[in-house]
């Protein structure tokens, strides 16, 4: 789907508001139809009420949540809250400040004047949804930017209705250009939302922006209920705002099966208001898909570590390199559709590569951002022992261990000098919780190379693949995999011209499965396994990798095409859905540890 289309759908979705407006046409009807035709707007817009203020409510309170595990800032989190009760006092009060300022112009009620405000309200709501339709085109989902224009076009042509209930009520009969300014002002900003949200988004906003809707329909409807205080029909009256609010409801029950239908995870949780939340949502520190941008930068981390693109260290008076680690929980995409709460180091997964060589005096600073205890293990590296990061143990024996557990809101700082013993491909990782700990992201990679390189590189391509697996949607087993922290089709896919001599690099910070990684059209050599280079390199065209062991292997690229390198642990090359691994009824479509080498 190509921007215009989007933009063409963003009008249709907003266009529909104009279905129920010609109703402020109708003339000569009765105190008690008025009345009734008023009540039914009235719980339409009850509704929106309460779905638009219970979504800026839920991501600001969503926002504290986060603050509460770290994965956001408190600053940004108060922020959020600050906007909410601003938008809510714009919306509500500003109202009433215009109102009192009409009774002083000596100006009478009308309900024109209120449909107006009623249309202003619904613009601002509607604003929302136009930025959601542009936001999920901006991350490539048209299916799903297709399903809301389907479900808000639907639902607008309830809203249209609802904004001409006051000038019904007084018995004003809308004139053919109010209720076109009428519709412009209600729908216009669905259209309005779409394009700023296939451009840019913002949380902060989207809270304010529904805030001030929920605040003016909250006015209008506190205007509504006041002027059929006397009628005596008030049966009828409290039948219609019912139906009303029945109708509104159909509406976003009719959107949010546009949307998807039913969540397919059995675990999935269901909101007080209807909506269908993912198991992980459910869970403390759930948070939402990251955005477009974060997304972007995401995958760039993943290409980064992918041509060993090295952090760079702060040089400190004695020559020490110094580098920076900061632990913390954050939205981190997978794959497109399954964002986690990862833990990791500085706000990326696998954390940032660490690249030193022999003789280098080193200090790692760990600071711990997460809300349990942790420490940092460098893999294969002959550290003094109490830089050895494992945390202190009370046994029977005595007390076991190197160092006491970095608390929240501590650091500890790790320092040592490279040596021979140490150089080669490496891990680095948590050692507090192991298994969950390495699983939510806290590890990455540090290559250690020799002290003085040859003149003539043996290799024209290094490429460094970082395998990792995470447990997501309740399962206790790991059930998702990734290349540098990216689940296939997002992982990064490695480019290469023909007669390049190739090392890769293999890391599985995997915290239990094995991997078997294979790839097509090429034997390649192994060369080095845990860091020491194979005084006889074995070749092969699968490599077994256990649990924190690493391997380099190398190749000419001599064989043109675009070639698979996966895991033939076939399960491992598949992303959790309804298909699961597979079966006579459904395709398991490729997920995972997967990616390609293109050689041109």
């Amino acid at each position: 789907m190509n921007p215009w289309h989007l933009l063409l759908l963003g009008l249709i979705a907003g266009g529909t508001i104009y279905f129920g407006l010609p109703v402020g046409r109708l003339s000569g009807l009765g105190g008690k139809a008025r009345a009734i035709l008023s009540m039914l707007s009235a719980g339409i817009l009850i509704y929106l009420m309460v779905e638009i203020l219970g979504e800026a409510a839920g991501d600001a309170a969503g926002s504290v949540q986060a603050a509460v595990v770290g994965s956001e800032t408190t600053l940004s989190a108060g922020l959020k809250v600050l906007l909410l009760i601003a938008g809510l006092l714009i919306g509500l009060v500003g109202l009433v400040a215009v109102q009192e300022k009409w009774i002083e112009r000596g100006l009478r009620e009308s309900g024109t004047r209120l449909s107006y405000i009623t249309a202003a309200g619904i613009g601002l709501h509607n604003l929302s949804e136009g930025l959601a339709i542009g936001q999920s085109f901006a991350m490539g989902k048209s299916a799903l930017a297709i399903g809301l224009v389907i479900g808000f076009a639907l639902h607008n042509a309830t809203e249209g209705f609802g904004i001409v209930g006051a000038s019904t009520r007084t018995g004003e009969r809308l004139s053919w250009p109010s209720i076109l300014l009428l519709g412009a002002i209600g729908g216009g900003p669905t259209f309005v939302g779409t394009l700023l949200g296939s451009l840019w988004t913002s949380d902060f906003l989207s809270i304010f922006v529904l805030a001030m809707a929920g605040g003016a329909i909250l006015y209008v409807v506190k205007e509504l209920m006041f002027a059929v205080r006397r009628e005596t029909a008030q049966r009828l009256i409290m039948a219609a705002l019912a139906i009303g609010f029945g109708l509104g409801w159909g509406t976003e029950v009719v959107a949010a099966t546009a949307q998807g239908g039913k969540s397919g995870d059995e675990h999935a949780v269901r909101e007080a208001d209807g909506d269908i939340l993912p198991a992980a949502a459910g869970k403390p520190g759930a948070i939402a898909p990251v955005s477009a941008r974060e997304s972007a930068q995401q995958r760039q981390m993943a290409e980064e570590l992918l041509h060993e693109q090295a952090a760079t260290p702060k040089i400190l008076p004695d020559g020490t390199k110094e580098y920076d680690l900061t632990a913390s929980v954050f939205p981190w995409e997978l794959y497109p559709g399954a964002t986690i709460d990862a833990w990791g180091y500085n706000q990326r997964v696998p954390g940032p590569l660490i690249r030193v060589r022999v003789g280098d005096k080193v200090a790692i600073v760990l600071k711990n951002d997460l809300p349990q205890p942790t420490t940092l293990h460098l893999h294969g590296l002959a550290v003094p022992n109490a830089m050895d990061g494992v945390p202190q143990m009370s046994t029977q024996s005595g007390t076991l261990g190197t160092q006491p557990e970095i608390p929240p809101g501590g650091s500890y700082t790790y320092r040592f000098t490279v040596t021979d013993q140490m150089v080669g491909t490496h891990l680095y990782h948590t050692h507090v919780n192991d298994d969950f700990q390495m699983d939510m992201g806290l590890h990455g990679v540090i290559i250690v190379d020799p002290a003085h390189s040859s003149a003539k590189p043996p290799y024209s391509v290094e490429a460094l693949y970082e395998i990792s697996s995470f447990k997501i949607g309740g399962s206790e087993q790991e059930n998702a995999f990734a290349l540098n922290g990216k689940a296939f089709p997002e992982t990064p896919m490695l480019t290469v011209r023909r007669g390049d001599r190739v090392l890769m690099r293999l890391v599985n910070a995997s915290a239990e499965e094995f991997h078997v990684m294979h790839l097509h059209g090429y034997t390649f050599e192994i060369v080095a396994r845990d860091g020491n280079s194979l005084p006889q390199p074995e070749r092969a065209n699968t490599i077994t990798l256990g649990p924190a062991q690493t391997a380099d292997i190398a190749f000419t690229a001599d064989n043109p095409g675009q070639w698979m390198f996966h895991c033939h642990i076939l399960d491992h090359t598949v992303n959790p859905s309804e298909a699961g691994d597979g079966s006579s009824h459904q395709i398991a479509r490729m997920g995972g540890l997967t990616t390609f080498i293109n050689v041109q």
